[in-house]
């Protein structure tokens, strides 16, 4: 992959900046791009900027790359792979025949023909900054998902853009001060995005799904794909088979690569099933691993990772890291994202992924499977439970027993009441730090947190009326925000490795023939006589609701019924033993003598945290994340 940048004055007016500065900036995403980099001014107006990691065609395409007219110019970071059908659509506008292999080309074709209405034609993974100096517009366009990231910023009228925060925080007339919303949201929800706005105050992102246009008209943005209805019609098998034949295709697409293509394997439904169409795709010995913090747990929970890999006879090694490699990973990680990280498994995949460079180019990973295929069952099941909620109210009269002890069971697990909203119920059950527990740590957050709720509700708005309304909505949110986080830790974790990350189950003709399928073929209940008053958690444990349950049906007939059958299992990681054991010493100096944190929380509710760590548990790990990151922003 790749990492681009960009600068343009608003009004074609000049830009004040010297080269040596935006190489600056460019240089901060080398691990992007370690194998080539450019620079181009265009006119007085335009600087864009791009450092390469060479995967396709490595001898051509560097960029930025300009038209033979000189009127556009692009920087683009990522993969498409339609590019037979791209080539298609521009022929008849040009006259010579492609000079390169490289699919950059292909795309600047694509947008002089066609313009901003050719990306929804687009296959594949990208962010890019078009350039028309004759018109003065700068066209930023994201994949529909997130998967590759693009950020951007106004300075001095003077936008900015970069695959990078730290690239946009070089500018020096960029003054870097944390995002107060953003924080307090990362703290419910470990997310480091708050709708468009990132952690840092003035850097926002591009949403997955958009083109940003920039001229003299200002900014404007405009999303070019969205989800498709539902065909309520469609059989199980008719499910299956369009999975079947999907995710195959979209494993092909894949594996085209000028470089060594391997993956990571957990040993989980999601990445054993994607193994089997490697193996079936490449039809040679590939590679694949899994990483495991350094514990006996982690150890154990390696076995079905092996199991997988001896099923699937690839060459198959295990990453392990100790606590010591985690730490410095850790670090590094803060250093080259400039954000705190999401989960502890970043460190874990970001070791992974650098054990994974030294014998591959190219690496597929599952993510994507759950959000699709509903496979987290305690959140999606809050869609579900708000649903049958309704459905009790609604027939209180005929069963008000029912109703009375389905509303027992959702005052026991999410502390809300039958008035409650989908948004409230989230919030009850899936965040870290829920709103109370904000307002006593930080001082004169109750105007953030309406805002964060507000947000909330409208993308857990519920369609009244529509069968599986709660469920319908809960899928969306999850697909639309747990994916891009997902997918950002994935692309910040293997590009500081310099390794390209591909995620099949994020192709959008996959996920568009799934999602318009019946949600009962995805999150399936077996025994229709049970009684409906339980809760999904306690469905999921006596076996009668399985998750992702069409994916399951097909990895039953490719894989053994052991794997096919594995619930979901976290990415094994011994932080939280860490925490309390070796680290225990570390973690207690650097939350008591964080001058970040004591800025942003109450001392005295921060050091209760502090002083009683076998409570706090995990709650200490967005706190210590805050403290590391927050020291960019001391003295």
């Amino acid at each position: 992959m790749c990492g681009i940048l960009g600068l343009v004055a608003a009004d074609r007016r000049s830009l004040n900046i010297d080269d040596a500065v935006v190489i600056t900036m460019r240089e901060t995403m080398h691990f992007r791009g370690p194998d080539e980099a450019g620079l181009l001014r265009i006119g007085d107006s335009a600087i864009l900027a791009h450092r390469r990691l060479s995967i396709r065609d490595p001898l051509h395409g560097q960029q930025p790359w300009t038209s033979g007219d000189q009127r556009y110019t692009l920087t683009y970071n990522g993969e498409l792979y339609n590019t037979d059908e791209l080539n298609a659509l521009t022929a008849q506008s040009f006259d010579q025949p492609l000079s390169t292999r490289c699919d950059t080309e292909l795309l600047m074709r694509t947008l002089i023909a066609q313009g901003a209405e050719g990306i929804p034609h687009l296959q594949g993974m990208f962010a890019f900054g078009f350039y028309d100096v004759q018109e003065h517009r700068l066209i930023l366009a994201r994949d529909r998902f997130g998967i590759k990231p693009l950020y951007y910023a106004i300075i001095n009228n003077v936008l900015v853009f970069a695959s990078s925060i730290t690239a946009i925080q070089k500018h020096p007339d960029f003054q870097s001060r944390p995002n107060r919303r953003a924080l307090i949201h990362y703290l419910m929800t470990l997310r480091t995005h708050f709708g468009e706005d990132a952690m840092i105050e003035g850097i926002k992102q591009v949403p997955p799904g958009c083109v940003l246009t920039f001229d003299e008209l200002g900014i404007s943005v405009k999303r070019y794909w969205d989800y498709p209805k539902i065909n309520e019609d469609l059989t199980e098998t008719e499910t299956e088979s369009r999975l079947q034949q999907q995710f195959s295709l979209a494993v092909q697409k894949r594996i085209v690569s000028d470089v060594p293509v391997g993956m990571m394997l957990s040993g989980g439904v999601d990445s054993s099933l994607l193994g089997t169409y490697v193996k079936e795709t490449l039809g040679e010995d590939f590679t694949a691993e899994c990483g495991v913090g350094q514990t006996e747990e982690a150890e154990e929970e390696s076995q079905f990772a092996r199991q997988a890999a001896e099923y699937l006879s690839c060459k198959f090694d295990l990453v392990t890291v100790d606590e010591q490699s985690y730490q410095i990973g850790w670090r590094e990680l803060l250093a080259q994202t400039g954000q705190p990280l999401a989960t502890p498994s970043d460190v874990i995949i970001y070791r992974l992924a650098q054990s994974l460079q030294q014998k591959v180019g190219v690496v597929l990973g599952g993510e994507g499977a759950d959000e699709l295929l509903c496979g987290y069952t305690p959140v999606h099941g809050i869609g579900r439970d708000y649903d049958e909620l309704q459905r009790l109210i609604q027939a209180e009269d005929e069963a008000p027993e029912a109703l009375e002890y389905f509303l027992q069971q959702i005052e026991s697990l999410y502390g809300t009441s039958q008035k409650a909203t989908l948004a409230e119920m989230y919030f009850a059950l899936a965040t870290i730090f829920p709103p109370q527990a904000i307002e006593v740590l930080i001082p004169d957050s109750t105007s953030d947190l309406q805002e964060i709720h507000k947000y909330y509700q409208k993308q857990l708005k519920v369609k009244k009326g529509k069968p599986h309304a709660g469920l319908q909505a809960m899928i969306r949110f999850l697909h639309q925000e747990n994916l891009q986080s997902l997918l950002s830790r994935l692309d910040q974790a293997t590009m500081a490795a310099a390794l390209e990350a591909r995620v099949p189950y994020t192709d959008h003709q996959l996920v568009e023939a799934i999602w318009s399928t019946p949600l009962e073929h995805r999150f399936k209940i077996h025994d229709e006589k049970f009684e409906y008053e339980q809760l999904s958690i306690q469905l999921e444990r006596d076996e009668i609701l399985e998750s992702k349950s069409v994916l399951r049906l097909l990895a039953r007939r490719r894989l053994p019924e052991e794997l096919a059958n594995r619930r979901k299992a976290s990415f094994p990681t011994p932080v939280h033993e860490w925490m309390q054991k070796e680290w225990g010493t570390w973690v207690h100096s650097t939350l008591t003598h964080s001058d970040f944190l004591k800025q942003q929380f109450e001392p005295k509710q921060l050091q209760e945290l502090v002083e009683n760590p076998q409570q706090a548990g995990m709650l200490l790990w967005p706190l210590l994340n805050l403290a590391l990151w927050g020291e960019q922003f001391s003295g």
